[in-house]
């Protein structure tokens, strides 16, 4: 099973905490930003466990759908019944008003879509799938998915993120919490198309949880990030969810700035514009950082990027040029079959061969039909060989069976919300 990918640490904290707490606002110069954009008339599709009716939320979410129980809505997704409100937290980090949090992109709207019941109860393929189709359907301008899992989810999801990338959509997905060292990007974020985001403390350094390798694209604010909870409480959590959140937020002020920037423009500018991580050089990959931090003031003022196709597909190494190209290594490539000069060369010993079966009649053509089997030229291996392609999950072992967030060990060293347990002031209605 995948999980949500948060580890809330929630304390109480006073309202309108915006300089002591909201250090991520100050980090991505948030008050500039909302000069040239605060993300409106754009949609952000959160699928999570729900988004609350909370202040911070008022005015802000739409009529969305819940697929906690299956792959049929059974309900509108202004419901959050999570241990911590890990999806109205999202939202509000993504789109709060500034009653109690402010989120960076305060004018977009929060399209709720319920994967999940709690974060102790695992995500499941189907459910996700479903969600993701829902938001496409609903024409979002980005989805986010703070959630991860080690595994391959199967053709179901990688099938539904395939169409979001199609249909022109931003997709944006959390790197994981496993313990540093570890070189895999989980899923969905390791599917192509998909920005996988890992997470960053308040000095630029990557969060020691953060999961990473070649497949991460950019990194933003994850440790110690003010939002609220379920019950309208506020309070700190860290993990990859809320990196994922600052991103998608990024994503949305791009899109309402430049409404007729494809996806991939939107793409290629978050990337072009990326700071440096520690020990990186501009615009290089790396495992920890992916291009590097998010800027959204420079990322806002750029110009168009010429190439409007998604970077992040099909792409063969992470060393790619961002400006002109597949950029990231976002998933394996499938073999690649063979080339024009290996085709023309194989055609030729046909000829040959034919023009001998002619000359030598019947006989001689089933000799050496038989003699080249033996010892001729093979064919090229097809695709899926050496790797290509998605493998489906083992039945074995689902890729979303992991414990809460809020401990510290399980099979995918945390849960697939991407975060740590918040620290919420305990709920007043217990």
């Amino acid at each position: 099973m995948a999980a949500l990918l948060a580890v809330p640490v929630l304390a109480a904290s006073p309202a309108h905490a915006y300089s002591s707490q909201q250090w991520a606002l100050d980090y991505l110069k948030a008050s500039q930003d909302w000069q040239v954009s605060k993300g409106a008339n754009v949609t952000v599709a959160v699928l999570d466990s729900g988004v609350a009716s909370i202040s911070d939320l008022s005015g802000q979410v739409l009529s969305g759908a819940d697929f906690a129980n299956g792959t049929t809505s059974g309900g509108n997704g202004e419901t959050d019944t999570d241990n911590d409100g890990h999806g109205t937290g999202m939202a509000s980090v993504i789109a709060g008003n500034g009653t109690n949090v402010t989120g960076l992109a305060p004018s977009a709207k929060i399209l709720p879509v319920r994967i999940d019941a709690s974060s102790a109860s695992g995500l499941f393929g189907p459910n996700i799938a479903a969600g993701i189709r829902y938001a496409v359907n609903q024409h979002v301008g980005v989805i986010n998915l703070s959630i991860g899992g080690a595994n391959d989810l199967g053709p179901d999801v990688s099938g539904a993120i395939a169409q979001a990338v199609a249909a022109n959509i931003v997709v944006v997905a959390a790197t994981g919490n496993q313990d540093n060292g570890t070189t895999t990007v989980q899923y969905p974020a390791a599917y192509p198309g998909v920005i996988a985001v890992g997470a960053i403390d308040q000095s630029g350094q990557i969060w020691s949880q953060s999961s990473y390798g070649a497949r991460t694209t950019l990194a933003a604010p994850g440790v110690q990030i003010y939002r609220d909870n379920n019950f309208g409480q506020q309070g700190t959590s860290s993990g990859t969810s809320e990196a994922t959140a600052y991103v998608s937020a990024t994503a949305a002020l791009i899109r309402s700035a430049h409404p007729d920037w494809t996806a991939g423009q939107v793409i290629r500018d978050l990337i072009s514009t990326a700071d440096p991580g520690s020990g990186q050089t501009a615009g290089q990959h790396s495992d920890q950082y992916g291009y590097g931090i998010i800027d959204p003031l420079k990322a806002l003022q750029a110009s168009a990027p010429s190439d409007t196709s998604n970077p992040l597909l099909g792409a063969s190494g992470a060393s790619a040029t961002p400006g002109s190209g597949s950029v990231g290594n976002a998933s394996s490539s499938p073999t690649a079959a063979a080339s024009p000069s290996s085709s023309s060369h194989i055609g030729l010993i046909i000829g040959v061969v034919v023009g001998v079966f002619i000359v030598l009649g019947l006989a001689l053509l089933i000799v050496a039909l038989a003699r080249r089997g033996r010892g001729g030229p093979k064919p090229p291996s097809g695709p899926g060989q050496h790797g290509g392609g998605y493998q489906p999950p083992n039945p074995q072992q689902n890729p979303y069976q992991q414990q809460s967030p809020y401990q510290q060990q399980n099979p995918y060293q945390q849960s697939p919300y991407q975060q740590q347990p918040p620290q919420y002031p305990q709920n007043p209605n217990q």
